[in-house]
């Protein structure tokens, strides 16, 4: 039994839920230089107080700004990786669904961690200020928030959950602190792909609030630790905590920390994307977290060559799947399931297609389980319109198609949702892009 406050967590609340990566301190080096520009516009004349309006002259000289100024050089690091100027091409966050009728413990477990000990759960937009989290018998609070990821093994698995020690010598569960038992069910699936969610543990019986997830295979697992979960989206994530891997198998090369988690409400919560906080002198930490989203297109198109116009036109700036119709085995139908499988798995927000798909575009509809999480929801979700979810655009025009006609940014009132216009010296125009203020 365990503290009556975590009953909120269950299959219908926490069907699902994310986590939110930062690699090499990189979300506070760019907090660092946004402040800077804040701070000191009129000083260096920059055209804007906000970075992302800034153009590629002024990032390029960032550096050079920073680490002459007196008041700010102490600030920083000696290297020049410490000024941050953009944002992580991969994004941070990873979805996980959990598999709440085949590990119900290592499921609540895992989904309280992720909601702060219950107490952050995703109201639908409630202002109500979420309650402190709750403070664990080792004194430590029970959450994954802060904590950090302290394994990395290439092709093998990333590991973390230990908010004790950080080590992996530490960890909790939310059941008094207790270890818990090895669910029959979930010790008997198979690690047997990327994307596996599954407990950490000391050996049988041994369960606490350590978990890993795999990069490949691992049949070395299998009968030795409860499969729980998988991953949704975020692979481009998982891969570039894999890049982190060092020889020794071990402490991965720079510092990997879990900035937010929580519980995601499909159709409702940012599926993909970063952090970026916003100077604000009214805040009393001097900041405003804003959730920068990055849409998750499906592409059809009808070769690989027009597929990959797509990808470069998106660039950085969404998460995409490409899928090129003469490299689908089978008809029309098998066409239609690579993309629309993802889409019912709430992996993709959007499907866009070139002109030459349209007629095959034209077929699909909203998935049923778009549906089911609307009604769900209470009347709090609106259940997009087909043509917000499935778009025919050229790859010239598919960032300004996505923005203007997507359901992504179509929804205002549900998460404070606004734009900002950035000046991306790559691209050396202005691109829109979605926030969060969370």
């Amino acid at each position: 039994k365990h503290n009556t406050t975590m009953t909120a967590v269950n299959s219908q609340s926490c069907q699902y839920c994310y986590i939110d990566l930062d690699l090499d301190d990189h979300r506070s080096n760019l907090a660092l230089t946004a402040a800077f520009v804040d701070a000191t516009d009129s000083r260096y004349g920059f055209c804007s107080k906000d970075l992302r309006k800034l153009g590629g002259s002024e990032l390029s000289r960032m550096y050079e700004l920073m680490s002459t100024d007196h008041e700010w050089s102490c600030k920083i690091r000696s290297n020049q990786e410490s000024v941050t100027t953009e944002f992580p091409p991969y994004g941070s966050r990873i979805i996980f669904k959990l598999y709440w009728d085949i590990a119900p413990l290592a499921c609540e477990n895992f989904a309280t961690l992720c909601t702060n000990g219950g107490n952050s759960l995703d109201v639908g937009g409630s202002s109500k200020k979420p309650k402190p989290v709750p403070i664990g018998e080792s004194g430590k609070e029970l959450t994954y928030r802060n904590s950090i990821i302290h394994r990395v093994v290439k092709e093998f698995i990333f590991q973390g959950g230990d908010f004790v020690f950080g080590n992996g010598s530490g960890g909790e569960s939310i059941y008094n602190g207790k270890k818990f038992k090895d669910e029959r069910a979930g010790i008997g699936l198979k690690h047997n792909r990327a994307g596996v969610l599954s407990m950490g543990n000391s050996g049988k019986n041994s369960n606490t609030s350590q978990f890993f997830v795999t990069f490949d295979k691992a049949p070395q697992c299998d009968g030795k630790h409860v499969v729980f979960g998988e991953v949704v989206s975020g692979m481009e994530v998982i891969t570039a905590v894999e890049n982190c891997a060092t020889s020794g198998g071990g402490e991965p090369s720079v510092p990997i920390k879990i900035t937010d988690c929580g519980a995601y409400t499909p159709l409702l919560t940012p599926g993909a994307g970063f952090w970026y906080d916003r100077p604000d002198s009214e805040s009393y930490t001097g900041t405003t977290p804003e959730f920068m989203i990055r849409p998750r297109v499906g592409i059809l198109a009808p070769n690989k060559e027009v597929a990959e116009r797509f990808s470069k036109a998106l660039g950085e700036h969404a998460s995409t799947l490409l899928v090129a119709v003469d490299d689908v085995e089978g008809g029309d139908d098998e066409i239609i399931r690579s993309v629309l499988e993802p889409l019912e798995r709430f992996a993709l927000d959007v499907i866009v297609a070139a002109p030459a798909c349209a007629k095959l575009l034209a077929s699909m509809d909203v998935p049923a389980s778009w549906n089911d999480a609307a009604k769900k929801s209470n009347g709090v979700i609106a259940l997009p319109k087909k043509e917000n979810v499935f778009i025919e655009a050229k790859p010239v025009d598919v960032i300004a198609a996505i923005m203007s006609k997507s359901w992504v940014q179509s929804r205002p009132g549900l998460m404070s949702a606004s734009f900002v216009y950035c000046n991306w010296s790559d691209l050396g125009k202005a691109i829109s892009a979605i926030s969060f203020n969370i």
